[in-house]
């Protein structure tokens, strides 16, 4: 038996999971569908459904008409909003936006002026004379979504290029409290039949199936009515379903109607089968014949805070306390507003969001109608939450890595699978919001393949550029090579020759020439050459000059020697002129002078040092403190007298030293003598301008103090002692020529 001949006989399938909530139905569907009043103003999101905002066409000021559009684009992920009544656009701002996040998003508002006004009417579409694109462009002008779920473009849905088997309508409307569907197919049965068969002329399947759940009875019969009344019971087949949440769910009632899985990353189109809402096919039925926009749609009120719940048939952009007052609701009473089911919906943070494309339900129980929220308890690991998933995940693992922001994990777990039915989160003994925790989850996930999908492309452009610029290298490096190839057969062609092969050959030909010098003159490379061998020769004959044994003799080095003593001699001399004890040494007559005479210096040196520390000192003391300087210096002179006599006496007591010395050393005395001279002419230099400053500082100082001659006496002592030591030397002297 065939697939289609199983469900012709109806069979159904099982599915993993799902639970069965109270369904608390029955409030709503006493009363008929009650048009809602035109509200004072509307706020309408310019994106109200799955994929990209339109284009705002409309500015602030302007005045619109009902069925007017206010954002258009090229796009079939892009559906148009339009006005849903005449009125004047107030301004275009961002707006909370009617969603679990509440982000900000753009939204128009739009004043109603209350007369409802339409743009002209148009007159209805032959559809079977229209080809499935030009239908799918009317459908996708008149703003039709998806009604029944995340507001996917119906018209993106509805193409001829791959073969369809099966198109099921989705009539299941699982969820607790929302009726809308049902009163849709109550009232609307012959507009959604129509609806079908537009689609059906669009995607021609094989079967039609109206999936709808065995607690709807009265839609179930409507529909069946209509089909007869068009004679298309071989073509169309209404299935009842055993009432279970969540038989709506797309991959859930495929399954159930035909035993078909579609897998992780599939679409229906790919297994052959395509879905639509019962309100989606009305909405199609209203674009196609009736020649008008999505401007309404059916919204269940229900809960016990509205006296009367009902369905009601409201403009899309309605603000929710505008219904709420209307229809009287007791705000007072009301636990929370929740926008959609108890299952898959959210609460409200307050009533200025408006009602959007996909909102069915706007539910408002009282505090004992639905289970109080309270803290969330730490995970029991009791698996119930795995046992009723419909998608056969892993709830609690899902649970753990979304609240440790484990992308990878949350990747590796499906959680994009996840359809949010909110079964996990209904079992739940420790009330944990597993259904909100995924949805947060779900936009880091989203976020971090967006993340990768740029670096990926970054990546694919970088490889490309370097591709593109290899290529551009290898085309320019080639391009050279031919502008080369045919230079040189130009050249070839007019001179007769190849100008490569006759430049190379002047170059061998001017080598040789270097190489080879003509008539004895020699090359400039030979010259080089010789040059070269030169300079390496020069540096390998000063580099042997420390090792080499030279073959002439040795220089005399008497005189260093002589000056090296004379040093050590001054050296000595110093000590002694400081105090300490003489040690008899034997010098020669020359080396005594010198050493008096540096002796000498030194003295001079010390009283003009102590001279320059007492200038102050000298200023404020008596006439007779004024003599210090003076007597000072004579310590200096007798200091170098004693000095003198010691000098004396060495040179007397070493005649025999220096008859042994050599041949080569007689010339050392005489140097020595000469040295003293140029010695004592310093020391007698040093000490005149030395009295001179003297001098200067003491007529300075007259003014102030009475006795002034002690700098007088002081000059001509030093004067007399420079003498002294000139006779001496000069004396030594002539002792060093004997």
């Amino acid at each position: 038996m065939s697939l289609i001949e199983q469900i012709k006989n109806g069979k159904l399938w099982r599915y993993l999971g799902g639970v069965h909530p109270k369904e608390n139905k029955t409030q709503s569907t006493s009363l008929a569908i009650t048009t809602a009043s035109i509200p004072k103003h509307l706020i309408i999101p310019v994106k109200q459904h799955i994929g990209q905002g339109g284009q705002v066409i409309v500015a602030s000021g302007d005045r619109v008409l009902k069925g007017q559009p206010l954002t258009a684009s090229d796009s079939f992920m892009t559906v148009p909003v339009h006005a849903p009544t005449s009125g004047t656009i107030e301004h275009i701002a961002q707006y909370p936006s009617t969603h679990p996040s509440v982000t900000p998003a753009i939204a128009i508002k739009l004043v109603c002026d209350q007369e409802d006004q339409a743009i002209p009417p148009q007159p209805a579409l032959d559809y079977k004379q229209l080809s499935t694109s030009e239908l799918q462009q009317h459908i996708s002008q008149a703003g039709v979504a998806g009604m029944g779920g995340a507001g996917f473009p119906t018209a993106v849905k509805l193409n001829d290029r791959q073969p369809i088997e099966f198109l099921l309508i989705n009539a299941a409307e699982c969820e607790p409290y929302i009726t809308s569907d049902d009163v849709l197919m109550r009232e609307r049965a012959d507009d959604i039949i129509q609806g079908i068969e537009i689609l059906r002329h669009m995607i021609k399947p094989t079967l039609c199936v109206i999936g709808i759940e065995d607690n709807k009875p009265d839609a179930a019969q409507a529909l069946e009515t209509a089909i007869k009344t068009l004679n298309l019971s071989d073509d169309i087949i209404v299935r009842k379903v055993p009432t279970k949440y969540p038989n709506g769910g797309e991959k859930q009632l495929i399954q159930m109607l035909t035993g078909k899985e579609i897998s992780k990353g599939q679409i229906p189109a790919q297994s052959g089968i395509v879905m639509q809402n019962v309100g989606t096919v009305y909405a199609v039925k209203q674009a196609i014949i009736d020649r008008q926009p999505l401007l309404s749609r059916i919204v269940t009120l229900t809960g016990k805070a509205f006296p009367q719940p009902r369905n009601v048939q409201a403009l899309i952009g309605t603000p929710i306390s505008a219904l709420l007052s209307e229809f009287e609701c007791d705000e007072t009473k009301a636990a929370a507003i929740i926008y959609g089911g108890p299952m898959m919906g959210f609460t409200l943070p307050h009533t200025q969001f408006s009602l959007t494309k996909t909102g069915n339900c706007i539910l408002t129980p009282v505090k004992d109608e639905i289970p109080q929220v309270r803290e969330a308890d730490a995970c029991i690991r009791c698996g119930e939450c795995s046992e009723v998933c419909p998608v056969d995940l892993l709830p609690q693992q899902l649970h753990w890595y979304s609240q440790a922001k484990d992308v990878k994990k949350l990747n590796d777990y499906n959680l994009m699978d996840c359809i949010e039915c909110g079964a996990c989160s209904y079992v739940c003994p420790s009330q944990i919001p597993l259904v909100h925790q995924y949805r947060i989850a779900k936009v880091e996930v989203r976020a971090n393949d967006a993340e990768l999908a740029a670096a990926a492309i970054a990546k694919e452009r970088f490889e490309k550029r370097n591709e593109r610029l290899a290529l551009e290298k290898a085309q320019r490096e080639q391009r050279q090579k031919e502008a080369a190839e045919k230079r040189r057969a130009a050249a070839t062609a007019t001179t007769g020759e190849d100008p490569v092969k006759a430049a190379m050959d002047r170059i061998k030909k001017s080598k040789a020439a270097e190489q080879t010098p003509a008539n004895g003159q020699v090359s400039k490379g030979s010259a080089v050459a010789d040059a070269i061998a030169r300079a390496k020769a020069k540096k390998a004959a000063a580099a042997s000059t420390d090792t080499a044994v030279p073959d002439t003799p040795l220089p005399n080095n008497a005189a260093v020697i002589a000056e090296r003593k004379a040093r050590k001699a001054a050296a000595k001399a110093k000590r002694e002129a400081e105090g300490s004890e003489p040690v008899p040494t034997a010098t020669s007559p020359a080396i005594e002078a010198k050493k008096a005479a540096v002796a000498e210096a030194i003295a001079r040196a010390k009283a003009k040092k102590a001279a320059a520390q007492s200038p102050q000192s000298e200023t404020t003391e008596t006439a007779t403190d004024t003599s210090a300087p003076a007597i000072d210096a004579k310590k200096a002179a007798v200091a170098a007298a004693i000095a003198r006599a010691k000098a004396k006496k060495a040179a007397a007591q070493s005649p025999q030293s220096e008859a042994t010395e050599t041949a080569t050393d007689t010339p050392a005395p005489a140097i020595d003598v000469k040295k003293a001279a140029v010695a004592a002419a310093i020391a007698r230099a040093k000490a005149k301008k030395a009295a001179v400053k003297e001098t200067q500082s003491t007529q300075e100082k007259t003014t102030e103090v009475a006795d002034s001659a002690a700098p007088a006496v002081d000059n001509k002592k030093a004067a007399i002692a420079a003498a002294i030591a000139k006779a001496k030397a000069k004396k030594l002297a002539q002792l060093g020529d004997k």
